[in-house]
């Protein structure tokens, strides 16, 4: 998607966008980034969790240094659960004015209360903003129209471009410069195979130097997958597009409801999973949404924390579990330790001297439960017997009947 994505020990993705600035040659650029607050250290502050971290953005041109930006940044939580929050949880953005030219942008963010550092350098050309034209259109949380060149605009970015499938809207932020009174924007978002998914438009009543505009596209209108939303100028002849992605959350990024379906075999009945994909496209959103507030166990809060776990636990499944040559989360104890979690008790039968049956016990307390997987073939892959089988499918029906 274009997006600068740094996967070291503080993860976090991030964007560059221009706007046109207060002369023909400059231009203002926002610097947006995406972290988690699991990548970062909090400590005890009285009733409360902080975290603190430092910024530093260096745009050189060739070995001169253009633009130097140097930011401590605090994050203050009320629970010790907000401190592993996986999802994207801190924003940070910084509006640097620019010369048009080529750069190398380097982004380097420190955790100030522990060792965790990440660095990384993009490629950065700006070029000038044409006047009459548009600027590319940028994800934002909210945003005001600017109507000025000399200020900066007054929004908050989302650096992923991403909206989670069913729940949110997703905004733009779009300018344009010198576009003359009674101008029609022209806003549509195109999915994978090219088919207009949602359409609006936008007048331009009164001319300017600079008009902001903004644009909300309604999560019934989606399905899961990447987008690309084009901003048309007809009297102008200037398209301009910006891609964005439908997800089930910012950690899990597919491409389609086949696919999340896919992963959420072990989550619920197969009868539940096919009623979504049956839903016609125009109804699939709505769909979702019923099916995401009728698993969610704690409607108050932003998060589906029973689908958080699930995906803790899918990814869990497929570190540990890779020894057997396909995705953890496919083998028979990916899928009963996504589904029971962590046994609290494991028993090892050591193979013969021919290398053969070997056997694990996996003990779950609560539910009364004891499985054994066999290794008959000494291959690595382990099977569970038929009675654990059995034993287990009862055990997860009552789960889901009691949820």
């Amino acid at each position: 998607m274009g997006l600068i994505a740094e996967t070291g020990p503080i993860p976090f993705v991030g964007s560059v966008h221009l706007f046109a600035g207060p002369t023909p040659d400059s231009l203002i650029a926002v610097v947006a980034l995406s972290l988690r607050n699991h990548g970062l250290t909090f400590r005890r502050d009285a009733d409360a969790f902080v975290a603190e971290y430092h910024v530093e953005l260096i745009f050189r041109r060739g070995t001169e240094i253009a633009q130097q930006v140097v930011r401590d940044e605090r994050v203050r939580v009320s629970t010790l659960r907000e401190t592993q929050r996986l999802d994207e949880s801190v924003i940070y953005q910084q509006f640097v004015r620019l010369a048009a030219g080529q750069y190398v942008l380097t982004i380097s963010i420190r955790d100030r209360n522990g060792p965790n550092a990440s660095h990384r350098q993009e490629p950065l050309t700006v070029s000038p903003v044409s006047s009459p034209g548009v600027a590319t259109p940028l994800a934002v949380y909210e945003s005001r129209s600017r109507t000025a060149l000399s200020v900066a605009p007054d929004l908050v970015a989302n650096p992923r471009s991403t909206v989670q499938y069913g729940i949110d809207s997703l905004h733009f932020y779009v300018e344009s410069y010198g576009v003359p009174a009674g101008t029609v924007l022209v806003v549509s978002a195109f999915d994978a195979s090219g088919r207009v998914a949602w359409m609006d438009t936008s007048r331009i009543e009164v001319a300017g130097p600079v008009r902001g505009a903004a644009f909300t596209v309604p999560p019934s209108q989606l399905s899961i997958g990447r987008y690309e939303l084009r901003v048309a100028v007809a009297a102008a002849g200037v398209t301009v597009t910006a891609p964005f992605l439908v997800s089930f959350s910012d950690r899990w990024a597919v491409s389609s409801l086949e696919e999340i379906v896919s992963l959420l075999r072990h989550f619920t009945s197969p009868d539940t999973l096919r009623a979504l994909l049956e839903a016609p496209p125009s109804e699939r959103g709505a769909a979702w949404l019923r099916f995401w507030r009728s698993t969610d166990p704690a409607p108050a809060t932003a998060e589906n924390e029973a689908l958080d776990q699930y995906f803790v636990r899918l990814q869990v499944a497929n570190d540990r579990f890779r020894d057997e040559g396909i995705p953890g989360w496919l083998t028979e104890r990916g899928e009963v330790f996504i589904t029971l979690g962590e046994p609290d008790e494991v028993l090892d039968r050591r193979a013969d001297l021919q290398g053969r049956s070997r056997v694990l016990f996996w003990v779950y307390r609560e539910h009364r439960l004891t499985v054994a997987f066999v290794d008959d073939a000494g291959t690595g892959r382990f099977r569970l017997d038929a009675r654990s089988r059995s034993e287990y499918l009862r055990v997860r029906q009552r789960i889901r009947r009691d949820t």
